[in-house]
């Protein structure tokens, strides 16, 4: 059993957590404060502080690793903390710190790799666990496993399933690599990266390919979400699939034996799930009832 600092703070890392906490003794947990969450914006502890809550655990709440006293331990654990390990902390564990990071590293280094996986076309991405250095992502491998993609998922759906599906074998990794029966390797291979999305790379162009227009939507939900611009309004698409034996105008939209496509540069697609502004999500045949004329979607 291993003495562990983790640090994580969304959803995606508790999986991790609870893994850990069965398996090793985690002498304190390192998450971002709370902060707004909501329309109401109400001020809200991350979801890895409430599960250590409920574990009983101690619970250290910073934006920031500089300065911070940490308490002794074997190793240091990183899931998705939102924040960087300074250089005097890197060294503060007798192991070090370890990092599981979504995708086979060197590729997409940074902090949306499943997400770019998906707008890039992958077919598949991976879990890569490695010692943390002070460059971004360049350390040793110590645990590396691809895979694929499950055909229609968001990035959120595919980040929660990884999680879950990778969450035993961080534990064992930490195992491993306490009791000196790893061999860290170099990492070999393309360096590319991943950096986060902004807003605007959520807006859909109807003017490419069909398959990279749904890929590119797959890719930021829920973050930041896609969208186009119905007129004056902005139309939010949650779900959407290519329809191989339609094609229309770049934008276009039509109901076509019962679904809603809409033209790109290829084959149209499908709008499954939208939401429009104002109202809450419907099936893409709903959001259609309530047009009456044409309609191009910019």
């Amino acid at each position: 059993m291993a003495r562990v600092i983790f640090a994580g703070s969304p959803a995606v890392a508790t999986p991790f957590l609870a893994a850990l906490a069965e398996q090793h003794d985690i002498v304190a947990v390192v998450t971002r404060r709370d902060a707004p969450v909501g329309r109401k914006r109400t001020i809200t502890p991350t979801p890895v502080a409430a599960l250590a809550n409920d574990l009983g655990l101690t619970v250290i709440k910073t934006n920031s690793l500089d300065g911070v006293a940490l308490p002794d331990c074997d190793l240091g654990v990183v899931v998705a903390y939102g924040g960087l390990v300074p250089s005097e902390a890197l060294i503060r564990p007798t192991f070090g710190w370890v990092n599981a990071h979504f995708s086979l590293l060197p590729a997409l280094r940074g902090a949306a790799p499943v997400q770019r996986g998906l707008w890039n076309g992958d077919s598949e991405t991976g879990i890569t666990v490695f010692s943390l250095v002070e460059a971004l992502d360049a350390g040793p491998i110590l645990y590396q496993r691809a895979i694929p993609f499950v055909n229609g998922e968001t990035a959120s759906e595919a980040l929660e399933r990884i999680a879950v599906e990778a969450a035993d074998e961080l534990s064992a990794v930490v195992s491993r690599f306490v009791s000196g029966d790893l061999t860290p390797r170099d990492q070999a291979g393309e360096i590319t990266y991943a950096p986060k999305f902004s807003r605007d790379d959520g807006r859909i162009d109807w003017l490419l390919d069909s398959r990279v227009v749904v890929n590119r939507i797959r890719a930021v939900t829920k973050e930041p979400g896609a969208f186009t611009n119905n007129g004056d309004s902005q139309l939010a698409v949650l779900r959407a699939r290519v329809c191989p034996d339609v094609t229309l105008e770049p934008g276009v939209v039509r109901v076509v034996d019962g679904c809603v496509c809409v033209g790109t540069n290829s084959t149209a697609v499908e709008l499954v799930t939208v939401k429009p502004a104002g109202k809450t999500e419907m099936s893409g045949v709903d959001w259609a009832r309530g047009l009456h004329a044409p309609t191009r979607l910019t």
